[in-house]
């Protein structure tokens, strides 16, 4: 397993997740997923909406991510 550097992968998800300037296509592929859980764990359901609505991200990035949260209580 490829060593995951957190700084990193902070900066993907904001830039794919908040900001539209990456893809996933534009990162490291060992970081896909590493990606998809920070946003999951640390974005709203706003921020990921606006992210599929803006076409930064795939319904099936999408979906992967909505999967990985935290049912709320």
């Amino acid at each position: 397993m490829a060593t995951i550097i957190n700084s990193l992968k902070i900066a993907y998800s904001t830039a794919i997740f908040r900001h539209g300037t990456k893809t996933f296509p534009d990162i490291f592929a060992s970081y896909v997923e590493p990606v998809k859980e920070y946003a999951a764990a640390e974005y709203d359901m706003a921020t990921l909406d606006r992210a599929l609505a803006s076409g930064w991200i795939t319904q099936e990035e999408y979906d992967a991510t909505v999967a990985l949260k935290e049912p709320q209580v």
